[in-house]
């Protein structure tokens, strides 16, 4: 999630007294606009649109027929069987710390963050649970690779644990130290287990192409994907955060508020209205 906001609003008051035209008094008022009310109705749709949840659904449907076509064809694998996982979007809703931020009219940190994934108060994404299970009544292993910090690992292990998920062992968790990249985390599992699928809600969640790519090779590399998706990745609705809107600004967040919001527009699809 990214630092967005804004730009703050001007407005010129000025008063005139009842009994003649000159101007008695100037005040500048400063209005700042909520810095991520641009961000409501994603909120709102993942929190109550029925479509979100049939989503989910069915990207946790496709992985366990996957589940069943893979156990069959691989009767003796050279390494133990393994799906990958992402976390946040899922596998825990955090919607509600998406909320919180626009009721409060302030923006992602990591001082707030940090408060939220402490709460352990994260739902499940719908139909994580049950994959979850299936893959292991399976003997497919879990492992779960986040861009949390690994400061996090306690808190966000209990908030996974308190909503049934209680078959996964802490050092399946490979959280953030340095890098966001998780290439060398896939790595690392890749020595260990034969990995079968992937779930994710952001194309990171993959491979390490679409890092900090431009919005045109995003989507290039997900055109050369094609045969993948729904095959051995599977990927998650998320439409309130994601590198898709770090490379509207390039990736650039120490650019004004204003330029961000620009950017923002700029990139809308538009036409012209008759009149």
């Amino acid at each position: 999630m990214k630092n967005l906001l804004f730009p703050t609003v001007l407005i010129t008051v000025i008063a005139f007294s009842s009994c003649q035209p000159k101007v008695d008094k100037v005040e500048e008022v400063i209005i700042k606009k909520n810095p991520t009310e641009y961000s409501t109705g994603a909120v709102l749709w993942q929190q109550h649109s029925a479509e979100y949840e049939a989503l989910c659904y069915q990207a946790y449907n496709i992985g366990e027929r996957r589940i069943d076509e893979i156990v069959a064809e691989k009767k003796n694998p050279d390494k133990p069987l393994a799906v990958v996982m992402d976390i946040d979007e899922t596998v825990l809703d955090n919607s509600p710390y998406n909320a919180t931020l626009i009721a409060n009219q302030i923006s992602y940190s990591k001082k707030t963050w940090m408060e939220w994934t402490a709460m352990q108060s994260a739902d499940l994404v719908p139909g994580a649970l049950e994959f979850i299970q299936y893959a292991k009544s399976k003997g497919v292993e879990v492992v779960f690779i986040s861009n949390r910090m690994e400061e996090e690992l306690d808190d966000t292990y209990q908030n996974i644990i308190d909503r049934g998920v209680d078959t996964i062992a802490k050092e399946n968790y490979y959280l953030k130290s340095t890098t966001s990249s998780k290439d060398e985390r896939r790595e690392i599992v890749s020595d260990k287990y034969e990995v079968v699928l992937m779930f994710g809600d952001n194309l990171g969640d993959f491979n390490g192409v679409f890092d900090k790519a431009t919005v045109i090779d995003r989507k290039k590399n997900v055109a050369n994907f094609r045969p993948l998706f729904g095959d051995k990745l599977i990927i998650l609705p998320n439409p309130m955060y994601g590198e898709w809107e770090g490379a509207l600004y390039n990736y650039d967040f120490s650019r004004s508020n204003a330029q961000k919001d620009s950017n923002r527009m700029n990139a809308l699809n538009i036409y012209s209205i008759g009149k």
